[in-house]
């Protein structure tokens, strides 16, 4: 039978093996083997029982003679490591093993505890512990994933299980070295930038090869970068990812209508766009940024990228702001005024003679007092546009904001002109045109209206 040999080889030097609860990974084979072995070992005598011990018989003497343990690495795959788990030297991964590898996917990727005596165990005792044979290979496994060039999975592993090595073997040394530095790797499926790497999509880079590439995040030959870092972060870094990351919580925070204005300088505009549909932060910040921000690739780029980045972030960060402030002084221009305090006192002044029911709603919040500027004119606003606040305003509510101001501060300045003046001394001309203007339809005075507004 199959190990039939190292397991006459373990008893041999161990009569007590079976009560040593390393058993399995001792002989290396899992615990449905060691029993069919144990139980055949026996009952063709090559092994015997005394006082719960066990012994070589003469026939499993001889046969360990005849049939003795060859090494795993030969001249032919001098790059194999001494493997003790024989599950793991089978071309074919067994389904215990398969469930193992996910096991452990999850215990270094995902930080799930494992448990003792478990084949998943066993994986990591043999091939990444510090006294394991695999030391050099994963070394050099490491170097080759770290390279700093896009890593197709497919060329990784025809490279590797060219050293005569299986699938399993190399995929557990792969998992560990991406766990050990999951921070600076980017991972793309079907070339679409994947964000966090846990055991499923370790499952499928395993099983599916093809679909992934690999590539370093950090770049040492590009200063610029830790310039660029320290813009929205206290720790300056050279790492993709990690300057990616901040990039991405600052965008997040934006007001709805910073997200999606179009008043904006050309260049920011383009900047926020190219962040908001990136899908590779290596090409964001290799090609996409700098780009729309200096004209060059990110090796042509000196201190004129980090302004131009500074700038953006500022213009971004300060346009729902600058929008409130933009149509508060819209706001005051359109009445004429300076002041809240003038324009409550105008209000107060003819409020017996405001019978407009949006008038009346406009007085009740201008006159109000303890809502500071940004809160009062943020009512305001709502309250004309009669929907969402301004923060989550797009363009096109800007614009209603404005025509609405200019309607209700024309009936306004109707009511003030009546109630301030004597109507018997309102010249005839005035009167006439008056006339004539209530005779017109809704639609013929809209456009009066809205040429009058723009005068």
């Amino acid at each position: 039978m199959e190990h039939l040999n190292k397991l006459l080889s373990c008893i041999e030097k161990d009569p007590t093996i079976f009560k040593n609860p390393d058993l399995n990974y001792i002989v290396g084979l899992t615990n449905t083997q060691v029993k069919d072995l144990k139980k055949y070992a026996i009952t063709n005598e090559f092994i015997k029982e005394e006082k719960k011990e066990f012994f070589l018989m003469k026939k499993g003497k001889l046969y360990l003679q005849e049939n003795p343990i060859i090494s795993w690495c030969s001249k032919e795959f001098p790059k194999r490591p001494e493997i003790n788990l024989e599950y793991l030297k089978l071309d074919k991964m067994p389904p215990v093993l398969t469930k193992a590898i996910r096991c452990l996917a999850r215990h270094l990727l995902e930080g799930e505890e494992l448990k003792a005596n478990s084949i998943e165990s066993y994986l990591k005792r043999d091939l990444l512990s510090d006294a394991s044979s695999c030391i050099e290979l994963k070394k050099e496994i490491e170097d080759y994933i770290l390279q700093g060039k896009k890593v197709k999975l497919t060329d990784f592993f025809e490279k590797f299980m060219s050293y005569g090595l299986t699938k399993s073997i190399v995929g557990i040394l792969l998992l560990d070295v991406l766990a050990k530095n999951k921070e600076v790797l980017a991972i793309y499926e079907k070339l679409q930038f994947q964000l966090k790497l846990n055991q499923l999509m370790f499952d499928r880079m395993l099983f599916c090869p093809q679909n992934f590439e690999i590539q370093k995040t950090v770049m040492d030959d590009m200063p610029v970068l830790v310039d660029v870092s320290k813009v929205l972060s206290n720790n300056s870094t050279k790492n993709i990812l990690d300057i990616t990351k901040s990039l991405i919580y600052f965008i997040r925070e934006l007001d709805k209508y910073t997200l999606h204005t179009e008043r904006l300088t050309k260049k920011t505009l383009r900047f926020r766009n190219v962040v908001m549909n990136a899908k590779d932060p290596i090409s964001l910040f290799y090609r996409d940024i700098p780009k729309v921000l200096t004209g060059n690739l990110l090796p042509e780029c000196g201190d004129d990228l980090v302004d131009n980045y500074k700038n953006a972030l500022e213009e971004l960060k300060n346009a729902t702001t600058n929008m409130i402030s933009e149509i508060s002084v819209f706001f005051f221009n359109s009445f004429n005024e300076k002041t809240r305090a003038n324009l409550a006192k105008r209000f107060i002044k003819v409020q017996e003679f405001i019978g407009d029911k949006e008038l009346r709603i406009l007085l009740n919040n201008v006159v109000e007092k303890d809502a500071d500027n940004i809160l009062w004119i943020n009512r305001i606003a709502t309250f004309i546009n009669k929907s969402r606040v301004p923060k989550d305003w797009s363009d096109q509510d800007v614009a209603d904001f404005k025509i609405k101001v200019k309607e209700l501060a024309l009936n306004f300045f109707a009511i003030e002109a009546i109630v301030g003046a004597d109507m018997d001394c309102l010249s005839r001309k005035v009167n006439n045109i008056l006339s004539k203007i209530s005779t017109l339809s809704k639609a013929e005075q809209n456009v009066i209206l809205y040429k009058l507004v723009n005068v």
